[in-house]
């Protein structure tokens, strides 16, 4: 049997089918057209970039679209130049049919002639006088340098971000111009900055508190009433209520109407956070093995805003348990805590339970930290079912922190140093007399933003007759992560009797260099060096090696390294988040 497709039919679908084929060919997108610049090499990037937007959108078929084109480029790029200071350039082109073929001469630089820094309002008043002087200083574009329009922006941001950082809350950049002369290639610059009065501080308006009492807010404060305004005493306020867990959502500012100036009161908004959290947490460690845990914190406890903070970990060689009580800093910014913890932990052969109560005392002041503690320890110590007796110390001790990196979380520049002392009596509920000294100093420094190196040294020692009854926490052990990589987490001690056990002189030495590629992946190379012996003569400085990646987070750069120590045939994985310290 024969089929027949009606003729008329045919001619229906050729149509549609011609149609479609139309109507592809117009969505074609035309050709991005070929566009030839001759310029000074200088130059090619700020030509380059200034022409991306119209070349896009730009098509050539024929001289007409071509000269069109050209007609678009030349005011584009003689802006261009002039934000580097070449206010009189010479743009033509080259004939050609298809393509765009440009040449620039950019002519003479035009510099910079004269400078005018003026001020009105209060700034004026001779107290204010080597300020002022001191202002013209920051100005980046001066007398006999090239324009240019980046620096020239720069230096007038700069100077008034300095005016309204102490003192004037409503300063403002009131004139500015820069008169340009083509002839003889010079520019006059001028700026009029209106400082208005000067701020002083008023009391403090909360808004948002329900939970809690103003007084919380108020031992945050360090401001008194009558203080001269200064930006960054706003910014610590805020900063200091915002890395508290009393608020999720802090605001702090000041009404900078220049009619009000004196006694203008600090607007703090806040927006309470829940006062109960539950945490659970699963995890892993190079140096304790896989982790589970579980947390408890109440920010309210008996309506003081103090702080309970409870919870239990179970890793593979540690268990612990802990409460701590922190409360509310004082009017100085001292922040006192309580704390007891139960401990259980294996290291080699060794087999530690350890029972503490304690309090600390801290005090912040600008880089540094000091802490000032008072903690009761009871441990025993078992190994291969032998029991060693219990141990108690009742230790003081005192610890100081100076910081002073770039970068609290990815340092690339500066140092933290840190030292602590501890003492014991046997006179004072100890069972050993003996004083700890331990210090630890890293250094970073980056001579360009890809290449990053660091160092990093460590010190104890343990003044005492003997060492057995000194609880393990106040004597030295090395090795894992942050400490000796390439070794078994703390496996570097002493021998007593075939068990390996804390010892009374600590040495770590460490080199890093890192390499950061495009983005945040970044490579290290490493050395550490170190040992723990009884006595200085007796120390024999382990070496190990490795390489790692590194990736920057805004938590701190995490890391996984590959260590061999040089006398062990094993090579051992290590992993970290942030820069320990």
């Amino acid at each position: 049997m024969k089929s027949f497709v009606p003729t008329r039919l045919i001619a229906v679908l050729l149509g549609v089918a011609l149609l479609g084929h139309r109507f592809a060919l117009a969505q074609e997108p035309a050709d991005i057209p070929e566009v030839r610049v001759t310029v000074p090499a200088q130059f090619e990037d700020l030509i380059q970039n200034a022409m991306a937007p119209i070349r896009r959108s730009a098509t050539v078929n024929d001289e007409g679209d071509v000269w069109q084109l050209f007609r678009r480029l030349r005011p584009v790029l003689r802006d261009a130049l002039g934000t580097r200071g070449y206010f009189s350039p010479v743009i033509s082109r080259v004939p050609d049919a298809n393509r765009l073929i440009i040449t620039i001469d950019p002519g003479p630089p035009s510099v910079v002639t004269d400078l005018q820094i003026e001020f009105d309002g209060a700034i004026n008043e001779p107290q204010f006088a080597e300020r002022r002087e001191r202002l013209k200083t920051l100005w980046l574009l001066g007398r006999g340098q090239t324009f240019d329009q980046a620096e020239w922006t720069a230096s007038k941001d700069l100077l008034l971000r300095d005016l309204l950082s102490r003192d004037f809350a409503a300063a403002t950049l009131a004139e500015s111009s820069a008169q340009v002369d083509p002839e003889t290639h010079s520019v006059v610059l001028r700026v009029v900055y209106d400082s208005g009065p000067v701020f002083t501080f008023g009391p403090l308006q909360i808004e948002g508190l329900n939970k809690y009492r103003p007084d919380l807010i108020e031992r945050y404060n360090t401001i008194e009433p009558g203080d001269r305004y200064e930006q960054e005493k706003l910014l610590t306020l805020l900063s200091d209520l915002q890395n508290t867990s009393y608020f999720s959502g802090v605001d702090v500012k000041v009404d900078t109407d220049d009619r009000t100036p004196t006694h203008v009161p600090i607007q703090v908004s806040v927006q309470e956070s829940d006062s109960k959290r539950l945490g659970l947490g699963a995890g892993y460690s190079s140096n304790t093995g896989f982790r589970t845990e579980a947390s408890y914190q109440f920010n309210n406890l008996w309506d003081k805003a103090y702080t309970l903070s409870t919870g239990a970990r179970l890793e593979q060689k540690r268990q612990s348990a802990y409460a701590d009580l922190f409360f509310p800093p004082s009017r100085r910014g001292v922040v006192d805590s309580l704390g007891i913890a139960s401990d259980h932990q294996t290291l080699s052969n060794l087999e530690i339970n350890r029972n503490s109560v304690g309090g600390i005392r801290e005090y912040r002041f600008g880089s540094n930290e000091v802490r000032l503690g008072l903690n009761y320890q009871q441990e025993e110590r078992q190994s291969l079912g032998v029991n060693f007796g219990a141990t108690q110390a009742l230790v003081s001790s005192a610890s100081w922190t100076h910081n002073r990196v770039n970068d609290r979380l990815n340092p690339s520049s500066g140092y933290i140093a840190y030292g602590q002392v501890a003492a014991a009596s046997e006179q004072l509920a100890s069972d050993q007399d003996f004083v700890r000294l331990y210090g630890r100093v890293q250094r970073f420094w980056s001579p360009s933003r890809q290449n990053l190196f660091s160092a990093r040294l460590e010190a104890g020692t343990v003044a005492a007759s003997a060492r057995r009854d000194i609880p393990q926490d106040y004597l030295f052990r090395a090795g894992g992560t942050n400490s000796l990589r390439g070794f078994e987490f703390l496996d570097i001690g002493v021998l007593d009797q075939g068990i390996l056990v804390g010892g009374r002189r600590l040495m770590i030495g460490s080199l890093e260099y890192t390499r950061w590629f495009k983005g945040n992946l970044g490579a290290a190379v490493f050395t550490d060096v170190g040992d723990v012996a009884d006595n200085w003569s007796q120390l024999d400085l382990q070496k190990a090696v490795g390489v790692g990646l590194r990736y920057k987070t805004p938590a701190g750069p995490i890391a996984l390294d590959v260590a061999k120590a040089v006398n062990q045939p094993r090579v051992r994985i290590h992993f970290s988040l942030g820069v320990a310290f």
